[in-house]
C-alpha cells in the first residue's frame, strides 16, 4: 500500500502526465470539485486528504500546450515536486468514441518519447489512463502497444462518470496495487538516481581500496611462519635423535666403577693371601682384581639398563614442555 509518512499516517504521491484536459482526471483522483494548487513553473501541485491519507498530485502541463524547448524541463520538474519521488505516474491518453486516439500514432509516439525523458525506469511505476468518451470498446483499448511498456497496467476512465465514487475507488485501488507490487518503492528522478549511483560506486571503490591498503599494511609474516616450521622441525628431530647425555654418563661411570671395585678387590685378595706369604699375596691380588672386574661389569650392566629405560621418559617430558612453550 502507500508508503508510511513520518507522522504515522499514509501518503500517496502521484504525477499526472499527458493530455489530461479540463482537470477532470485531477478532480477524480483528489475527489475534489474546486481545485486549489500551487503553481511551480507550468506544473501545479495539489494536495488533499482522503480517509486520513495524504494525497499529493502533481499535474504536468499537457504536451500539446508545451513548447518543444520546455518539454523536458517541465516533465523533469513534475516528478521533482513530490519528494522523494512519486509512487505512481498516470499517463493520460484521450480516446474518442470511434475507438481511435486523438491523432493515434503521433499521440502514442509522443507519449513514449516524453516518458523516455524520465528513463526506462519510469514504466515500472506507470499506469496508462485512458480518458474515454462514453461507449468506447475496452477491447480496442487493450490492443495499444504502449501497454507492453508498463506491464499492461491501465484504467479506463469514462468522462461522463469520472467523478463517481465507483470510478474513483477503482482507480485508487489500481494505484495502491501498483505501490504494493513495488513494495512501497517510488520513482527517483534521474538526476538524483545518477547521483545515488555515483555515490554508491564511490563508496564501493573506497571500501575496496581500504581492503587493499589493509592487506599492504599488514603483509603475511613469512619469517614467523618459517620460525614456527623450524621450531616444529627441531622438536620433531629431538624426539627421534638419540640422547647425547646418556652415552656420556655411561662412559664416565663405567671406568670409574670398574677401577674402584677392581682396586677394592685387589686389596681384599692381597690381604686374604698374605697369610700364605708373598706368593699367596700375589695370587690373592690377581684373584681380587678378576673378581672385582667381573663384579664391576655386572653392576655397570644392571645400572645401564635401568637408566636407559628411565631416560627416554624424561627426554619425552622435556620435549613436550618445549613444544608448549
Amino acid at each position: 500500500m502507500a508508503t508510511k509518512s513520518p507522522q504515522g499516517g499514509s501518503e500517496l504521491r502521484i504525477v499526472i502526465l499527458g493530455n489530461a484536459g479540463e482537470n477532470k482526471v485531477v478532480k477524480s483522483v483528489l475527489n475534489c470539485e474546486n481545485l486549489t494548487g500551487v503553481e511551480v513553473g507550468l506544473c501545479t501541485l495539489h494536495q488533499s486528504e482522503e480517509a486520513g491519507r495524504k494525497i499529493s498530485v502533481v499535474e504536468a502541463p499537457g504536451w500539446d500546450r508545451l513548447r518543444p524547448d520546455s518539454i523536458k524541463e517541465e516533465i523533469v520538474r513534475s516528478v521533482s515536486l513530490c519528494p522523494p519521488g512519486p509512487h505512481a505516474l498516470l499517463l493520460v491518453i484521450p480516446v474518442l468514441n470511434s475507438g481511435q486516439t486523438l491523432s493515434e500514432e503521433p499521440e502514442m509516439n509522443a507519449s513514449e518519447m516524453h516518458m523516455r525523458l524520465l528513463s526506462e525506469r519510469v514504466w515500472k511505476h506507470t499506469i496508462v489512463l485512458f480518458a474515454c468518451d462514453d461507449g468506447v470498446d475496452e477491447l480496442t483499448i487493450q490492443k495499444h502497444k504502449i501497454l507492453e511498456k508498463c506491464g499492461r497496467r491501465f484504467h479506463v476512465l469514462q468522462k461522463s462518470t469520472c467523478e463517481s465514487p465507483t470510478q474513483i475507488h477503482a482507480l485508487l485501488k489500481k494505484i495502491d496495487d501498483l505501490v504494493e507490487v513495488n513494495r512501497g518503492d517510488f520513482f527517483i528522478p534521474q538526476a538524483y538516481y545518477e547521483l545515488i549511483q555515483q555515490k554508491t560506486q564511490e563508496a564501493s571503490g573506497a571500501t575496496e581500496l581500504r581492503k587493499r591498503r589493509g592487506s599492504l599494511d599488514s603483509p603475511p609474516n613469512y619469517n614467523e611462519d618459517k620460525g614456527d616450521s623450524q621450531k616444529k622441525e627441531s622438536v620433531e628431530t629431538s624426539k627421534h635423535r638419540p640422547s647425547e647425555d646418556m652415552p656420556k654418563i655411561t662412559m664416565d661411570f663405567k671406568p670409574f666403577v670398574m677401577i674402584l671395585i677392581g682396586v677394592f678387590g685387589a686389596l681384599l685378595g692381597a690381604v686374604a693371601g698374605a697369610e700364605n706369604g708373598v706368593s699367596g699375596s700375589c695370587s690373592g691380588l690377581v684373584f681380587g682384581v678378576v673378581v672385582g672386574v667381573l663384579l664391576a661389569s655386572f653392576i655397570v650392566y644392571i645400572y645401564t639398563h635401568i637408566y636407559s629405560r628411565a631416560y627416554p621418559k624424561q627426554s619425552t617430558q622435556s620435549s613436550s614442555e618445549a613444544t608448549e612453550s
